[in-house]
């Protein structure tokens, strides 16, 4: 109800804001311009963790809904890879796609999207500047990896400072930060940025949503040496119920 209630104002504060940042007579004043581009990257950034609250809200309340059709993770992977362009470059970080040809799953496009998105953003906050984040994956053979039917595993790896091996569950627990919060920046895409500590839940959820499972490897915790992280997207080619349905059909 707080995450819906909060929705209105904010839209009338991107909306107004993002006029405002067109009129000829605030762009004459560098000083306005600044604010308003504050305000409208603010009420942004607040709507972002609105959503992201909702999505929590439907996973933990069992109410998300799928919609499934037939997809290529890979094109998923590389249109979300879009969304971090700019800060990439702003930061020096190397993102690589080494995806070999992969079998189409069924799945929903936008939700797991989020899963990818939530995976390399997580990645960039935690790799230091002229860092290296490696997307790789490969065909999950039946009997072959935790899932009892086919399926693709993704990895998203990164060369940044690592996780201590008892919080590997942790980390997709809501609301957990590594490290001390105090002395985290607040940008969500700087090093060791703040944020609402959803993103690997949410992702998490969603990747159960569909039959698969999410977990991550490290060696251990370290800001000098940066061990690194894998999170690994384990996603059947069929939800389990559109397996026993097709079974049956057949």
């Amino acid at each position: 109800m707080a995450a819906h209630e909060l929705r209105t104002p904010l839209t009338v504060l991107l909306g107004s804001s993002q006029i405002m940042l067109t009129d000829p007579e605030v762009l004459k004043n560098p000083l306005h311009e600044q604010m308003l581009g504050g305000i409208y990257n603010g009420a942004k950034r607040l709507q972002e963790i609105v959503n992201s609250m909702l999505d929590m809200a439907k996973i933990d309340s069992r109410m998300l809904q799928l919609y499934m059709e037939p997809l290529s993770v890979a094109q998923l992977i590389e249109e979300t890879r879009e969304r971090f362009t700019t800060i990439l470059k702003k930061r020096s970080l190397k993102l690589t796609i080494t995806l070999p040809t992969l079998p189409q799953i069924e799945g929903d496009a936008n939700e797991l999207e989020k899963v990818f998105y939530h995976l390399i953003s997580n990645a960039v906050k935690y790799t230091p500047d002229g860092g290296s984040i490696t997307i790789s994956g490969h065909e999950a053979k039946k009997g072959q990896s935790r899932l009892p039917t086919e399926g693709i595993e993704i990895i998203v790896s990164d060369t940044g400072i690592g996780i201590d091996p008892e919080f590997h569950e942790l980390v997709f627990t809501k609301f957990y930060h590594t490290g001390e919060v105090a002395l985290h920046s607040s940008g969500k895409t700087k090093f060791k940025g703040g944020g609402a500590g959803l993103g690997l839940a949410i992702a998490k959820g969603i990747v159960e949503a569909h039959g698969g499972h999410l977990w991550v490897e490290s060696p251990g915790y370290n800001e000098e040496t940066c061990p690194g992280s894998q999170f690994h997207v384990l996603l059947p080619l069929r939800t389990p119920t559109q397996q026993k349905q097709s079974e049956e059909a057949a």
